[in-house]
């Protein structure tokens, strides 16, 4: 299976898309954040577009990460939880897990 450019990976490192999240998907929250992303992977699935998962195995690494003992609750959860449930600070700390985990 031969995959296209990586364009969702392409606007998830580019700084306007850091520094101005609502501008992208509406308002800057961590769930609103993990519903573009889940519709953006069913659309892909959808059209047929050949794009690498970004995210595979980043459940159980965040879980790993803040010492949970499973990753059933999904990064999304576990990340609210370790913020205190603040939204907004779950999407900055999501993109500093995001640039790790890439990197692993």
């Amino acid at each position: 299976m031969s995959y296209e450019i990586p364009k969702l990976k392409i606007l998830l490192e580019s700084e306007n898309f850091r520094s101005r999240t609502a501008m992208y998907i509406g308002e800057k929250k961590l769930s609103t954040l993990k519903g573009f992303l889940d519709g953006a992977y069913y659309a892909f699935d959808a059209y047929d577009v050949k794009e690498i998962n970004l995210f595979e195995g980043l459940n159980d690494w965040v879980a790993d990460y803040y010492g949970w003992n499973e990753s059933t609750a999904g990064w999304k959860n576990i990340i609210l939880k370790e913020c205190d449930n603040d939204e907004v600070k779950g999407v900055d700390e999501f993109f500093k897990l995001y640039d790790i985990f890439k990197n692993k």
